[in-house]
């Protein structure tokens, strides 16, 4: 919303992407972000970025009550738009998000994608995965988070290693965000917290490690494109004892370097 007011204090790099927030066409993304108009707007700002020599990126998000047909469609969108890619994900129902009931969870996010890929194959999508993340999407691979496997640094510092969950922080220094955190408390099987989350912040990390561990599987994958029919892999079980309140509860909030 503020890239036409400060878009002159940038200059087009290939190390440099504006990573524009849609949710889908114009009522859905409206509806998603809860304020009218904000659709036209991000639009406005793909296209001036875009028109000033940006690499521009769409991130998407989806939510309850989206079908593969509507997503199909504005992914076409984008593509007209011209953008360089897409990166979607399911919403991930964290602890304080106002409402709940919006978020897709379990078959049903896989039923979904699936539904999209299928669809897919007689387009040209251009999304912003590896091949193994969007086969994981679709409920054919078995992945555990990586935290923090999209480093983030801020004018707070370096972001603690999920911003999804709430009240994490920052580290200000990288040295000090190795030595406070607890690692080994992150992850679907290892939290509740993080329980039904899919997001490529975690996920398309371990999905680009499978795919240097077997290189084969993802160039597969990638020629056939995710698997839209049959059996979807077992989803793993929790490893967790703790109660979603207290998971988190010994992570120190701050530790002077």
């Amino acid at each position: 919303m503020l890239l036409r007011k400060r878009i002159d204090d940038y200059k087009p790099s290939p190390y440099l992407t504006f990573s524009i927030h849609l949710d889908g066409l114009k009522d859905r993304h409206d509806a998603s972000v809860c304020q009218q108009g904000v659709f036209d707007i991000a639009v406005e700002a793909i296209k001036l970025a875009l028109g000033k020599g940006f690499r521009v990126n769409v991130n998407c998000t989806l939510f309850q009550g989206e079908t593969p047909d509507e997503v199909a469609e504005f992914l076409d969108y984008a593509m007209e738009l011209g953008v360089e890619g897409v990166t979607i994900a399911p919403g991930f129902s964290y602890e304080h998000a106002p409402r709940q009931d919006v978020f897709i969870k379990g078959a049903d996010v896989k039923n979904l994608f699936r539904g999209i890929f299928k669809i897919g194959k007689n387009r040209k999508w251009k999304l912003n995965h590896s091949s193994l993340y969007l086969d994981f999407l679709a409920g054919n691979q078995n992945y555990n988070c990586t935290p923090w496997g999209n480093p983030t640094r801020n004018v707070f510092g370096w972001q603690k290693p999920c911003y999804l969950l709430a009240d994490e922080g920052n580290a200000a220094s990288f040295q000090e965000l190795l030595d406070s955190t607890p690692w080994d408390k992150y992850g679907t099987v290892k939290n509740p917290k993080c329980a039904n989350c899919m997001a490529h912040c975690g996920y398309e990390a371990t999905a680009v490690e499978d795919t240097l561990a077997h290189p084969l599987k993802a160039l597969w994958t990638s020629i056939r494109g995710p698997k839209t029919s049959g059996d979807m892999v077992a989803e793993l079980s929790p490893n967790y004892q703790a109660t979603a309140k207290d998971a988190l509860a010994d992570i120190p909030v701050k530790v002077e370097s």
